[in-house]
């Protein structure tokens, strides 16, 4: 695959706490954007890395590869300051990414097994 940003930091939220932020903006009177997401960073990078480690096999990345789908994205983590002031507090990113990650390398695993 070929990443072009592969070090870039970028901000993520899980579809659970993307619906509970949601539901709890509904009785708070909300002027202008409102940005959610999870405390922290992660890059493709530290992500490869970590399913490396746990897999023992290693990514291929060449520029003649796949495009990966944040290609031309910039850099970015979201400012929560306003939904924090309002009381929400988000999870810590660093505090669930890689047991997401492990649960969609045991998703690819049985896969793997069912082929076979």
């Amino acid at each position: 695959m070929y990443i072009d940003n592969i070090d870039y930091q970028m901000s993520y939220i899980r579809s659970d706490e993307a619906g509970e932020f949601i539901a709890y903006l509904v009785d708070k009177d909300v002027n202008g954007a409102i940005n959610g997401s999870a405390s922290g960073t992660i890059s493709l990078r530290e992500v490869i890395g970590y399913v490396e480690e746990k897999t023992g096999k290693c990514a291929v990345l060449s520029e003649n590869g796949e495009e990966a789908p944040y290609n031309g994205e910039p850099e970015y983590s979201i400012n929560t300051d306003k939904a924090e002031k309002m009381g929400y507090h988000f999870s810590n990113l660093k505090d669930w990414i890689y047991e997401l990650l492990d649960y969609y390398i045991e998703q690819v695993d049985k896969a793997e097994c069912k082929v076979k």
